[in-house]
């Protein structure tokens, strides 16, 4: 690992740092892009939480029960693999046009994912189908809206301000989170499944209209108008086997010849995109990114704690029906509000990096606070009251809440601006690819473990192993340097 300028990401002071002696006043113009990233924000991620409620009578109604969970799996799959590739675009063509072209994409896979089985079959695809493949779709678009949502602010905004609008589109996704199944359940029984679809188009046409009339121009440094093809087919075949692989040993608990094919061409396909990524002339990811100490660490931390953002809840949910004996609505009920303190808190974390420009000591605050709660949550058992058990799940969320937007602010006020696109974008991916690897992972952990002693033992097996994960961010996060974080106004950001 370099030192902070050893990979060659950051470029003198003034050219390639993107800014203006500006006032950092955010303009109407401005103020209008942040609301179409938080449209973009939540409509993406409140379809990968909408279906969970719904998959059931969509099945039934589609007569293809057996197939339901690729609804889920879909859309996630795509999203998570899409990510880096639309930064790297955004990184060639700006993010304004790559923005509004993946919100239609949106707007109209969602319509076809409307009428999925009333249309003729598309290439012999019976209604689920078709389904399924509008979702992978879908996905594609959500994906890279996230992405590049959190992209655009690094263009927008100075890394001082940027800590306060990332913020809030972290609280945007899991606000989705909360209001997904509640949505998905109420649009099923009352209306038709159909319309959990027809409602994104709306607020998609409004988004795409606010990124063409408000979006600034760029100033941002671009890379070279090359695509690397062969390294964007190498990414796939490399995550998409690995993602399978991790959900079906998530569902059986143990690796079977299909979880091992995959991994097999997972780990095939990594060796060549490495060995493509070191002589392509405009790689997909360059690899020198991950040499410094302030990326290599930030993508690490990001990785840990998003197996705490994805699989907290399920593991809180299973202590609470099991282990304590409430019940599925009762628990729905008491995760809610843990769910707004993890939005209230990414908030409050970026607002805390505007005004003081530091975030070493609050990064390492905030996995202490994670740290604490996981361990305490290992102590839990039937004696224990719900009042306890959410009260450590609220420590941790508050740590995890203040973590969201930081790596990624770190990122960007770190490397060139030809970077940032693909930098930011890895910051989503891998906390992508640490909750789906990471709940997957779990479960089949927790599986094995049951078949040997209770699930509540098998629980807190997890939980230690995820102490040790927190842990070892904690000690890489004492070695991550900390950078002032720049308080001018980018370019990017004038009209």
């Amino acid at each position: 690992m370099g030192d902070r300028t050893g990979a060659g990401l950051v470029g003198s002071s003034g050219g390639e740092n993107l800014e203006t002696a500006g006032n950092g006043n955010v303009g109407a113009g401005k103020i209008g892009v942040l609301i179409g990233l938080q449209i973009a924000i939540f409509l993406s991620a409140i379809d990968q939480t909408v279906l969970n409620v719904a998959i059931p009578k969509i099945a039934t109604l589609l007569n293809d029960f057996d197939r339901g969970a690729w609804l889920i799996t879909s859309y996630l799959l795509f999203a998570t693999v899409t990510t880096p590739v639309a930064g790297k675009l955004s990184d060639i063509y700006g993010v304004k046009p790559i923005l509004i072209v993946v919100t239609l994409l949106f707007g109209v896979t969602s319509a076809l994912c409307g009428v999925a089985g009333l249309i003729d079959p598309i290439f012999s695809l019976r209604a689920m189908d078709q389904l399924i493949f509008f979702r992978a779709l879908q996905g594609i678009a959500g994906g890279a809206m996230i992405g590049l949502s959190f992209v655009a602010v690094g263009e927008l905004f100075s890394a001082r301000e940027r800590g306060k609008y990332q913020g809030l589109l972290a609280a945007a996704f899991i606000l989705a989170a909360i209001i997904g199944p509640v949505v998905g359940g109420w649009l099923v029984e009352t209306q038709s499944w159909r319309y959990i679809f027809y409602i994104n188009i709306p607020p998609v046409v409004v988004a795409a209209i606010v990124f063409t009339y408000t979006y600034p121009k760029s100033s941002r440094a671009k890379a070279e108008a090359l695509i690397d093809y062969p390294g964007i087919v190498l990414f796939i075949l490399c995550i998409a086997p690995l993602l399978l692989a991790s959900s079906e040993i998530g569902k059986t608990g143990s690796v079977n010849s299909t979880s091992a094919i995959e991994g097999t061409i997972s780990l095939i396909s990594l060796v060549a995109f490495l060995i493509r990524e070191k002589t392509a002339a405009e790689p997909l990811i360059p690899l020198q990114i991950f040499r410094d100490r302030i990326i290599s660490i930030s993508l690490f931390t990001v990785f840990v704690t998003g197996i705490g953002l994805f699989g907290s809840m399920l593991l809180i949910a299973m202590m609470l029906q099991t282990v304590l004996g409430v019940s599925a609505t009762e628990s729905g009920a008491l995760l809610t509000p843990l769910m707004l303190v993890v939005a209230g808190a990414s908030v409050a974390g970026g607002i805390a990096i505007a005004k003081t420009g530091k975030y070493k000591l609050l990064i390492l605050g905030s996995l202490v606070l994670m740290e604490i709660g996981t361990i305490l949550l290992g102590t839990v058992n039937k004696t224990t009251s719900p009042a306890f058990l959410l009260g450590c799940a609220a420590a941790g969320g508050v740590g995890l809440g203040l973590l969201l937007p930081i790596h990624s602010i770190i990122i960007q006020n770190f490397v060139k601006g030809n970077l940032m696109g693909v930098a930011t974008s890895m910051s989503q991916f891998f906390r992508s690819l640490g909750g789906t690897l990471g709940t997957g992972l779990m479960s089949a952990l927790m599986l094995t473990l049951m078949k040997q002693g209770s699930l509540e033992q098998a629980i807190q097996a997890v939980l230690s192993l995820y102490a040790i994960a927190l842990a070892a961010a904690i000690v890489a996060n004492f070695f991550l340097p900390e950078i002032e974080l720049r308080s001018k106004e980018p370019k990017s950001a004038s009209a």
